[in-house]
This record gives C-alpha cells, sequence and structure tokens, in this order.
C-alpha cells in the first residue's frame, strides 16, 4: 500500500519540480488556458512608455540617403537584464537614442552609456563579437561606420583597435560565423559611392557609381580583416538586405544579399563551400528575380514542411515574395503575399508567429520614397491560414496597425516578457512605433542560444505539430531582432526541443508553455 501511494505521488513532484522522471505511468503536463486574444492584434504604447524620439531627415526626402537611408532599428539587451532595450539610430548632428527597458517605462540612456553620437546613422546590428557573452553593437552610417564593444553596460568605440574602418554609404549588416571557428564575422552591404552621385535630386542608385559589399572576418582576438573580394564576394551593388543562414542545410551558412534596381543588379545567394569562401548561385537557386527593388528580408519554415523558405519585401505595385524551397536540390520558386502586399513600399519584414497557432505569420513595414509632408503609411500583418497561404488582417479601430508615419526598419522580439513577439518599427522623420502584441491566443516557449548560436537550426515539436527556425542575426531592414527564438505552441503546454548547430553538435530538451530553454 506505501508503494502505491509513494507512486502516486512522483508526477505531482516532478511536475512541481519541473523534473522528467521518466515514469510511464506519469500524468500529461498541464498549464493554464492561455490569454484570450485581442482582435486589434497590436496596440501602440509609444507615449505610454516615454518614448519621445522623433529621427530628422536631412534633406527633403528626395535625396538618396533619405529614400533609402533609413532608419533602422536594433533590440539590444545591452545591461544583461533579460529583458529587450532598443537602439534607435540618427542622422548626425542628431543624436541617436539607445532606450532602456524598465518594464512600464523606457528611459534613453545613450548619452549615459557612450553610444549617443555614431556619426550620420542609419542601421544597425546587435552581437557578441568579442565572445564575452554581452552584446555589442555596430552602427552602419553614410560615412564611417561604427563598432562599440560593450563593457558591461557601458559602451566603448574600438573600431579602429578591430579595424573596421572602411568609410562608404553601408546599409544592412548580418552576422555569422562563415568558417566554423567559433567566433562571429560580419558583412556589411553598401548602396553607393556618395560622391559619385549627382548633386540634383534623385532617387535612383543607377545615377551613382556602385561598391563592393564588405565582410569582415573575425581573428578571434578583437579583431577583423576586410576579406569580401578574396572570399568570393566580388561584386558591386547597391545592396540594401542582407541576411547570413544556412540555406542548403550542409552545416554552414551561406549569405542571401537582396539589391536595389535588380533590372540591373540581381539579388545573390552566395554559397558558403565550408570553408568561409563563397559562389554565387543566385540564379540557380531561384532568387535572382528581374525587376525587383529588395528592401528587406527573412527566413522561417512558413509552410511547416521543415524546410527552409524566405520573404522579401519590394517597391510599391509589386507583391512581397515568398520564396518556397522544398528542396537542397533543387532551385526555390516563389509565389506571393495577397494583392494588398502592393499597396505600399515595403521595407522591413518578419516571419514571426504572432497568434501563437503554430504558424508563420508575416508584418511588414511600408512607407513611400518620396513623402515630404510625411502623411504616411499603414503597416502591414498577414496571417497564415495554416496551410502556407495566408490572409491580409484589417486592422480593426483601435489596432496599432493603423499607425501613419513613413516607416523604414523593424525589429521583433519580447517587450514585455510575456512571451509573444511584439514589434518596434522605425519612421524616417518621425517618432517609432512601440507595437505590443495583444492579439496572441496561444502558448509559446522560447530557445534562448545567444548571438554565438547564429546559424543553429531549431526545431520544437509540441501539439502534433513540428515547427523549425533559424538562428539569424540582421535581417528584416537595417536592424536586427531578438536573438531569442520563439514557438508559438498553441493549446499545447510543453514543447520539445531539438537544436542542430554549425558544428554538427545536437542538444535536445523540454520546456513548458511560458519558458525559456537556454542549453
Amino acid at each position: 500500500m506505501l508503494t502505491l501511494r509513494l507512486r502516486s505521488l512522483v508526477p505531482a513532484l516532478c511536475a512541481g519540480l519541473s523534473l522528467s522522471c521518466g515514469d510511464s505511468e506519469s500524468a500529461p503536463v498541464t498549464c493554464d488556458e492561455p490569454p484570450a486574444a485581442d482582435a486589434r492584434m497590436f496596440v501602440d504604447r509609444t507615449a505610454e512608455l516615454g518614448v519621445t524620439f522623433v529621427h530628422h531627415p536631412q534633406t527633403e526626402l528626395c535625396h538618396i540617403t533619405d529614400t533609402v537611408g533609413g532608419p533602422g532599428v536594433c533590440l539590444i539587451d545591452f545591461d544583461g537584464d533579460a529583458d529587450n532595450d532598443v537602439f534607435l539610430v540618427d542622422r548626425a548632428p542628431y543624436a541617436s537614442a539607445l532606450y532602456r527597458n524598465d518594464g512600464d517605462v523606457f528611459v534613453d540612456v545613450a548619452a549615459d552609456v557612450g553610444v549617443a553620437t555614431p556619426g550620420d546613422a542609419i542601421g544597425c546590428v546587435a552581437f557578441d563579437y568579442d565572445g564575452d557573452a554581452d552584446l555589442d553593437l555596430y552602427v552602419t552610417t553614410t560615412g564611417a561606420d561604427v563598432l562599440y564593444q560593450n563593457q558591461g553596460g557601458t559602451f566603448t568605440d574600438v573600431t579602429a583597435a578591430a579595424g573596421v574602418t572602411e568609410d562608404s554609404f553601408s546599409t544592412s549588416a548580418t552576422v555569422g560565423d562563415i568558417d566554423r571557428d567559433g567566433d562571429l564575422d560580419l558583412f556589411v552591404g553598401r548602396l553607393v559611392l556618395l560622391s559619385s552621385c549627382p548633386d540634383e535630386c534623385y532617387l535612383f542608385p543607377l545615377a551613382c557609381q556602385a561598391e563592393r559589399n564588405l565582410l569582415f572576418v573575425n581573428q578571434g582576438d578583437g579583431t577583423f580583416v576586410e576579406g569580401a573580394a578574396e572570399r568570393g564576394l566580388e561584386h558591386a551593388d547597391p545592396t540594401l538586405a542582407a541576411l547570413f543562414f544556412d540555406e542548403d542545410n550542409d552545416g554552414d551558412v551561406d549569405l542571401y544579399v537582396g539589391n536595389d534596381m535588380g533590372v540591373a543588379f540581381p539579388d545573390r545567394l552566395y554559397v558558403n563551400d565550408g570553408t568561409g569562401r563563397f559562389v554565387d548561385d543566385g540564379a540557380g537557386r531561384g532568387y535572382s528575380a528581374a525587376g525587383t527593388d529588395t528592401m528587406g528580408v527573412d527566413v522561417g519554415d512558413y509552410k511547416g514542411d521543415g524546410t527552409t523558405d524566405m520573404v522579401t519585401t519590394d517597391f510599391k505595385d509589386r507583391p512581397t515574395r515568398l520564396y518556397d524551397c522544398y528542396s537542397e536540390s533543387l532551385p526555390c520558386s516563389f509565389t506571393t503575399l495577397p494583392v494588398e502586399s502592393t499597396q505600399g513600399v515595403n521595407w522591413g519584414v518578419g516571419f514571426v508567429d504572432f497568434d501563437h497557432d503554430g504558424d508563420l505569420d508575416v508584418f511588414q513595414t511600408a512607407g513611400d520614397v518620396f513623402d515630404p509632408d510625411l502623411v504616411g503609411t499603414p503597416n502591414q500583418l498577414f496571417l497564415n491560414r495554416g496551410d502556407g497561404s495566408f490572409d491580409w488582417f484589417t486592422p480593426p479601430e483601435g489596432s496599432g496597425l493603423s499607425h501613419l508615419a513613413v516607416h523604414r526598419g523593424a525589429a521583433f522580439g519580447d517587450l514585455d516578457g510575456d512571451l509573444d513577439v511584439d514589434v518596434v518599427v522605425a519612421s524616417n522623420g518621425g517618432s517609432p512605433a512601440f507595437l505590443y502584441n495583444v492579439g496572441a491566443g496561444g502558448h509559446a516557449v522560447h530557445v534562448d542560444l545567444g548571438t554565438r548560436g547564429a546559424g543553429a537550426r531549431v526545431t520544437a515539436r509540441a501539439g502534433g505539430r513540428t515547427l523549425t527556425e533559424h538562428a539569424v542575426i540582421g535581417g528584416s531592414y537595417l536592424g536586427s531582432s531578438d536573438p531569442r527564438l520563439h514557438f508559438g505552441i498553441g493549446d499545447a503546454c510543453e514543447a520539445e526541443i531539438e537544436v542542430r548547430y554549425l558544428d554538427g553538435r545536437m542538444t535536445t530538451g523540454k520546456v513548458r508553455a511560458g519558458g525559456t530553454l537556454k542549453p
């Protein structure tokens, strides 16, 4: 009788201690009901959070530096307190802002921590370049870029010491371990050589000289060596979007480069040969669609079949493209989002399960390239039906998606600790929008690999569904998002996680609804 009573207590004890006791008679994992979904999907909390930042364009929004030159936005937990702070770039002589997340209020501490004046800033990327487990910050500009080293919550400009001193009009940056030596390398896209452009008002990079992009190879000692040409990145393109990820699932990171004026400068897929050298196979893999102007990019398995897909944004009257990749040996084909995606010039983009139903939705920003009166355009959300097709979400009254501005960059991550994904949208010549997710009606889990896990492929199994995500740094447009991977699991109370790293290691674990797994 005592033995039977003890056996009956084991499942309860294991559940209370978050242990897996391996008892075949254990009770199933239970959890609280998920929160009810709000039909507005997002609420704009910018003003109530105390965010007063306003971006300053330097011209009448006709010059190229303002039409396609930002601003971007980065989420960066700079102080290591496990919440997302927000870095917003501005054009010189105005100061950029770093808003510390204090829960119910955000406080601009950029001047206090040393990142207020990076120059004529355009975009940014946050990553741990020196391996000390905190996030450093690289800022792209119209001139000399800046690398800030995080020294425990304050920053020091180490641009010269680190060897990243190229001077040019930089746009998007992305980070990955190209040679699998354990440290993170940095790709920087460049738009044009500004000194080659005509003085009059112009919109198109074709009037200017394009420049070769940059690849800073991490030497593991706090320094970088620029090696784009010798590693196969020899093209001079007006680049707006870039992302390192393992496109062909062979255990190394490849590089997607999205270019403006695709009629003359096709998008490229640089395939890694396994040693950190690249060959452009964009046409062979199906990514070089003619006549496109690629602004933003993200990757994710939106069809739920375990393969790597991509979303890229484009100019007005051209739909957002969804690249369907069914095999590592066959070219990708592309479909498009519904016709509503053609209503604006689209920039930042993200594959995110906003409603926690176990599939990836698409959020994209919109803002005209020539809007001198700053009238603005609303952003858009497309909800996945569960079969890889999408419905345009029509925002009801009070939705944050009704925010009007000349939107540009977007960064995605949990701002308030409730494990759904919020969005910060940067605006050209206006205020940002802090859009809090209120539409998630199911459970979710996070997987935290840090930025050193870049390139890993993570699979979550929950509620009879298998979800796959890639650990990436950069993408969207001119910024970077929360490095934690997010999985909506619906009514399930637990997810089984599998992490495959670039070096071949694999780890597994379980995480309960509302929890974070940190392998």
